[in-house]
């Protein structure tokens, strides 16, 4: 393993602690502090409300001129979230900061696969469609044609709408270096984020928040709160003039279940299961075997977007999947040895982001960033050095490193994991 220290000041990361806990945003010419907004939403609702009348934004007090910030709506709750592609205009240290636009597979498609607007939109080409003819609908589980290596996407798929939502709900960052491992970023607070992630995107005119159904969290106290909506949503699933209407399920993975005909996989804080056929799940399985593995670390997770028909028998039958492993911060993670290291990061109380692939498995991005230096530190993890082809493109990597002069940690997985505490002077 080897550890290459980073050049510049490295003070940035107790600034960034700082910037964190001090935060502060402006609503309709009002200043509040951003850890109060989120702690009593409520007590600010009027003020949103007024901010995204006459703003149509909130502004992040970082630095001077102030960042937009998209206002979001979604079940009664009002969040803040990054403007698109605006994370580097937020200064350093800033939560709000990311150079996501930089280490991202987004920039693999084609126009018109992923289109943003400047009111804070989006639309969607998906590569598997939400409506299809009745008489001429595909089999389930069948998928676009393939790509010639190298050439850009013109349609988004479904792994890749997941990691967009991902990284427009921010879940892509590593928690805030003040926070405890007893105050783990769970389903209950990641869900209603991706639920209002998906306001203001569309597909094929239509909206997402309408055609996706984000599992909401349990509670047991009011264990039948979501039953209403969910049945609108199922209700939606069906054959009107012709065509046959599916919709998107969204929700972090319990179990898997051999069936009859395929599997039969169960969701956290969801009653309903999703079934998939032998197929699909074989074709899910050989296209991540990291995410589908049974030997994953503890408390690892599976989110799962599912493209899903509705059975005669009312059930929920996947039309196509895709999964993405995550760690128990739901920080998303290429491989179990990844999990391992975004763990290791978070105890160490670093900054980080997660740069994610979309649908491009061939696109050159570094394993983690930590955004706590100046300027950031790559993070590699080398895990299959048994392949001449990772081998090689390890080498390329390391070479571009070593040219830019950009600091890097490596982790070889047959040795100890580094030191990655951030040490003062380093």
């Amino acid at each position: 393993m080897t550890y290459r220290r980073g050049r510049g000041s490295v003070s940035g990361h107790r600034r960034g602690q700082r910037a964190v806990s001090r935060a502060r945003v402006r609503l309709a010419g009002r200043e509040v502090a951003l850890w109060q907004l989120r702690r009593a939403p409520g007590v600010y609702r009027a003020v949103i409300e007024q901010a995204k009348v006459t703003d149509g934004c909130a502004w992040c007090l970082c630095s001077d001129p102030a960042p937009r910030l998209v206002i979001r709506h979604r079940a009664g709750v009002y969040y803040l979230a990054c403007w698109p592609s605006g994370g580097e205009e937020h200064a350093r240290g800033c939560e709000f900061h990311n150079t996501g636009g930089q280490w991202s597979g987004r920039n693999q498609y084609q126009d018109g696969a992923l289109q943003e607007t400047d009111d804070g939109s989006a639309s969607v080409a998906l590569s598997l469609p939400l409506h299809v003819r009745t008489t001429n609908s595909a089999p389930a589980g069948t998928t676009p044609s393939p790509r010639a290596a190298g050439a850009a996407r013109s349609r988004m798929g479904l792994l890749g709408l997941l990691h967009y939502l991902w990284e427009r709900a921010d879940l892509t960052r590593s928690p805030s270096p003040d926070s405890t491992r007893s105050s783990q970023r769970g389903w209950a607070r990641c869900s209603p984020l991706v639920r209002a992630a998906t306001t203001g995107v569309t597909s094929a005119g239509v909206p997402l928040s309408w055609c996706c159904y984000v599992i909401p969290p349990f509670d047991p106290a009011h264990p039948d709160q979501h039953d209403a909506a969910f049945t609108r949503f199922t209700d939606r699933l069906v054959e009107r003039n012709g065509m046959t209407h599916r919709g998107l399920v969204l929700g972090a993975v319990r179990s898997w279940t051999p069936t009859r005909y395929g599997q039969r996989c169960e969701l956290r804080h969801h009653r309903a299961p999703v079934f998939f056929s032998t197929t699909l799940h074989e074709r899910i399985r050989r296209g991540a075997p990291s995410t589908m593995t049974d030997q994953r670390p503890a408390g690892s997770e599976q989110v799962m977007l599912a493209l899903v028909s509705r059975s005669d028998q009312g059930n929920l039958s996947a039309v196509g999947a895709a999964v993405m492993l995550t760690n128990a911060d739901f920080i998303p993670a290429d491989s179990t040895h990844e999990v391992v290291m975004a763990d290791a990061l978070t105890a160490a109380k670093r900054t980080f982001i997660k740069p994610l692939r979309y649908d491009g498995a061939a696109a050159v991005l570094p394993d983690f960033v930590l955004t706590d230096t100046d300027p950031e530190t790559m993070v590699e993890v080398w895990g299959m050095l048994d392949r001449e082809d990772y081998t090689a493109r390890k080498q390329a990597k390391i070479s571009h490193y070593r040219s830019t002069d950009t600091p890097l940690i490596e982790w070889d997985v047959r040795d100890r994991l580094p030191d990655l505490r951030l040490h003062p002077g380093s």
